[in-house]
């Protein structure tokens, strides 16, 4: 049986709850906003912080998306999973832009990091 008390109190929760959603709505939103600001203040496409900054961007945005998607009337068009779809171009963005990377550093001969040899001098 379902007491006054316990429907009461589940609304308080649910107030709650979507308070936080806000609010991690909005912590989400500012450094969608600085990401974005270093990604157009960035001097080159090649560069790392364009590169980690248009995959922070997509991440974000996915999150948002996967957050809101029943709050927000515009995201409630989209396909119920697309957040989560996001996630994975951002991931798949990101091991690809590692995986050249780290291929024409190979190719140049150049080193990434200082090897282990270096410290023992």
């Amino acid at each position: 049986m379902i007491t006054d008390a316990f429907v009461s109190e589940f609304n308080n929760n649910s107030a709650l709850l979507h308070f936080i959603g806000d609010i991690t709505s909005i912590l989400t939103l500012v450094p969608l906003i600085i990401f974005v600001w270093l990604s157009i203040r960035s001097k080159s496409f090649k560069g790392f912080q364009f590169q980690i900054s248009i995959f922070i961007v997509l991440y974000i945005i996915g999150q948002i998306i996967e957050n809101n998607t029943n709050r927000i009337s515009a995201f409630s068009v989209l396909p119920e999973d697309i957040g989560s779809q996001i996630h994975v171009i951002a991931a798949i963005f990101f091991t690809i832009m590692v995986w050249f990377r780290f291929y024409y550093v190979e190719v140049s001969g150049k080193k990434m990091i200082e090897s282990p040899e270096s410290d023992n001098i």
